[in-house]
């Protein structure tokens, strides 16, 4: 595992700053001495320092040399989603979905970039792969979706189902509603199915009940002859399959 991998490094690590904290102060003893004329302590510092700055080179070459994780290799296969969903379920409580080769954290897309040693959350680079702060920047933006992105969302919504059905009917299958979404060009690259469920679970507890025109809406969930290619399944906190289906507007 990449977090178990960078703790072992960075314990290593901690010992090496531990020793360079002595070296550092041995120099800064050695400059007060300098600044102050004080002989005895030059001399005493001084040969501290050269005492000390060859005891940091070969710990320090094999520490360096001690890294042996191959980062490209875990990136390229199934590991890193595995071991990003359980950090984030573990943390934070965060359920974080998977779909085919990426990562569904609403509001946004986590894929991985081999060659670049770097995960892209969103459209943003993300050079900084252990798993614990990739799950605590996925609750950061989950925390950072409000209301305001839910409204939107709901406008998106309303202007779509006028698009799709007649003004006196104002029910449109969520469906129908993604592929009109979807004729933008690169939008289901970065909202894929699953992306879209989570979004439409947002704004399900976000608390809205209107369009900022005053249009009461409501989800419509599916019966038994609802195709399950019509169907955005979004588990929520507790467990549950929330199954949307259609919205109506009033």
């Amino acid at each position: 595992m990449l977090e178990d991998a960078l703790q072992e490094h960075e314990e290593r690590v901690d010992a090496l700053i531990k020793a360079a904290k002595k070296y550092e102060a041995a120099l800064k003893a050695w400059k007060k001495a300098c600044q102050t004329g004080h002989m005895a302590n030059r001399q005493k510092q001084a040969s501290l320092a050269a005492e000390l700055a060859p005891s940091l080179a070969a710990p320090t070459a094999e520490t360096a040399d001690a890294w042996a994780f191959d980062v490209r290799a875990y990136l390229e296969s199934d590991a890193w989603r595995r071991e990003v969903q359980a950090t984030s379920a573990e943390r934070h409580s965060l359920r974080v979905l998977e779909e085919g080769d990426t990562l569904i954290s609403s509001p946004v897309v986590v894929r991985a970039q081999p060659a670049r040693l770097a995960l892209q959350i969103g459209k943003a680079g993300w050079p900084q792969v252990r798993p614990k702060v990739v799950a605590a920047e996925l609750k950061r933006l989950r925390d950072k979706v409000s209301s305001a992105n839910s409204q939107e969302l709901l406008e998106g919504l309303y202007a779509a189902c006028r698009r799709v059905t007649r003004p006196d009917v104002m029910f449109a299958k969520l469906r129908d509603i993604y592929d009109l979404f979807c004729i933008t060009p690169g939008w289901k690259k970065d909202n894929p199915r699953a992306a879209f469920g989570q979004q439409l679970y947002a704004l399900h507890r976000s608390g809205l009940t209107a369009t900022r025109a005053g249009s009461p809406f409501e989800f419509e969930y599916p019966s038994g002859k609802a195709k399950d290619r019509d169907i955005f399944t979004v588990i929520a906190e507790d467990g549950r399959a929330i199954r949307y289906y259609g919205v109506w507007f009033r």
